[in-house]
């Protein structure tokens, strides 16, 4: 016969939250996660802006590029429409054909895409935005 005392019960029961609490926490920062992207090697691009999604849960620029050249298109994945506005982003920021110079952290994998980090205008403007957009 098994006896629990009061004691085991609450330690199991601890347990099990603290379980359900980092199942949780790793299922949230999973979904948010900027791993795919290397912060430790930015890159700079200059390019045509072709549109700017000002949306949530995140923003995307999509740039035109000259690589090797012959035009290559670049997704840019950018903060939350929130924390963009506290750093003076807005929805008319990027107009398209407009002429910018970008500082991405680049997909790991070699893609043509990022996390925005940087951007200098050409009016000489400069913006930027946290570097773990969330």
């Amino acid at each position: 016969m098994v006896r629990f005392t009061a004691g085991s019960v609450r330690r199991a029961l601890w347990g099990a939250t603290a379980l359900a609490a980092a199942v949780v926490a790793s299922s949230v920062s999973a979904h948010h996660s900027f791993a795919m992207f290397d912060k430790d090697h930015p890159v700079e691009l200059e390019g045509s802006v072709m549109s700017w999604e000002f949306t949530n849960p995140h923003s995307w620029l999509v740039i035109m590029v000259m690589k090797d050249g012959k035009p290559v298109q670049y997704s840019l994945e950018g903060a939350s429409v929130d924390t963009l506005i506290r750093q003076g982003f807005g929805l008319k920021t990027f107009a398209p054909g407009e002429k910018v110079k970008i500082v991405i952290s680049p997909l790991k994998n070699g893609g043509n895409g990022g996390a925005f980090v940087k951007a200098t205008k050409s009016d000489g403007t400069v913006l930027t935005q946290s570097p773990t957009p969330n």
